[in-house]
């Protein structure tokens, strides 16, 4: 709605521009009148806030987009056991506070005949590893288990992180 009403003044003014250049200085004067000083003032301020949005675009630009996800848990089993310790892990886990740039990945190997082994990631690391149970509880009891493992050492990372944060904070104190 905005736009349409800076394009009809835009018009306006130049419509009124073309008359004011013609020789006959009577009609300059009253053209001139005809545009209110309002109107003028709104048109320079729409220009502005077009160049500040270009200005703005630009520095995006020169800014490197990020895509940052985190916490995604990623399915990767095949049997119904599986799929079962998946959606237990995944009810049972919380996302901690403070930490990014993670992911968990649950994944089932096929193991001698009928059996799975059941691996958890924390990225690429593997944290737990356990031959796949067939009854419900069993399969609650391991997801508990691995939920536990991984956030144990989501927070021994945190932790790491924030000693590395102190000693730095201490380095450059002493200097």
């Amino acid at each position: 709605m905005y736009k349409w009403i800076v394009i009809v003044l835009y018009s306006f003014l130049i419509k009124s521009f073309a008359l004011c250049q013609s020789n006959d200085s009577t009609e300059q004067d009253s053209v001139r009148k005809e545009v209110p000083q309002a109107i003028i003032d709104l048109v320079k301020e729409y220009d502005r806030q077009v160049k500040e949005a270009e200005k703005n675009r630009k520095q995006q630009l020169v800014k490197p987009a990020t895509l940052e996800i985190d916490g995604i848990i990623m399915d990767e089993t095949m049997s119904k056991s599986g799929r079962e310790f998946y959606e237990l892990f995944f009810s049972y886990w919380q996302k901690p506070k403070g930490y990014r740039n993670y992911y968990v990945k649950v994944k089932e190997r096929p193991f001698q005949l009928n059996n799975t082994v059941i691996e958890v990631y924390l990225r690429e690391q593997l944290l737990y590893q356990q031959m796949m149970r067939r009854r419900y509880d069993e399969v609650e009891a391991m997801a508990k288990v691995a939920v536990s493992i991984v956030q144990q050492q989501i927070y021994k990372e945190i932790i790491a992180q924030r000693a590395i944060i102190e000693q730095q904070k201490k380095l450059q104190n002493d200097k």
